[in-house]
């Protein structure tokens, strides 16, 4: 099912008609109160037989554009920075963006006590290949490029990657085949042609050619 929504969502033309988002990797079946801090603790055979394979089918038969991690640890290494796990999306061949779920990177100063202040928990996020981060610690990356932990090709590639993306949703193109999404029909009566389509807005990522430039 999951993969057959992600072709939906993806289509299966040059240009992706939206960038689908694999999550939470991994393990993400803890206590939802303590989510933020919580270590699964979980067998190798455990992992692969139940929490992974969804995981894989996604990456290597619906070529899934995104992951995203969970904000959980995974054997006491949290999923934003999670080597285990960035090995296998690099076995399953995986080439989109990984993106941190949002402030899990936060998370590493704050409830896993892994590092002590932003700047080395967003150095730790990157150097482990977390592309993108959705919350407030990647702004801290040019402390850390500063300080040292991380140098220029560890944040170029994490551009690479996002980058990779937009250019796959057509967004450095001057248009693409999904800029207007027309319906089938308009409900109701008296329905503005307006409200017969669907197009791409600058309030969403998917923006116009000319909120691109």
């Amino acid at each position: 099912m999951g993969t057959a929504y992600v072709r939906g969502l993806q289509g299966d033309q040059p240009i992706l008609k939206a960038a689908a988002c694999a999550k939470h990797f991994a393990v993400y079946s803890g206590p939802e109160e303590i989510r933020h801090g919580f270590d699964a603790k979980v067998s190798l055979k455990d992992l692969e037989e139940t929490y992974l394979p969804a995981f894989e089918a996604l990456v290597t038969e619906a070529k899934v554009e995104g992951v995203m991690g969970a904000y959980n640890s995974v054997n006491g290494v949290p999923c934003c920075a999670n080597p285990f796990l960035q090995e296998k999306l690099k076995e399953w061949g995986f080439d989109g963006y990984f993106v941190s779920d949002c402030w899990a990177i936060h998370d590493f100063h704050a409830h896993h006590h892994i590092t002590s202040r932003p700047a080395e928990s967003a150095a730790l996020a990157i150097r482990a290949r977390c592309d993108l981060n959705c919350g407030c610690t990647y702004p801290h990356l040019l402390e850390a490029l500063q300080e040292g932990p991380i140098d220029r090709d560890d944040i170029r590639r994490a551009c690479v990657h996002v980058m990779h993306t937009r250019i796959r949703l057509g967004m450095l193109d001057e248009e693409t085949p999904f800029d207007v999404f027309p319906t089938r029909r308009c409900r109701g009566t008296g329905t503005r042609k307006s409200h017969c389509s669907v197009q791409r807005s600058p309030s969403c990522c998917c923006a116009t050619r000319a909120f691109c430039r």
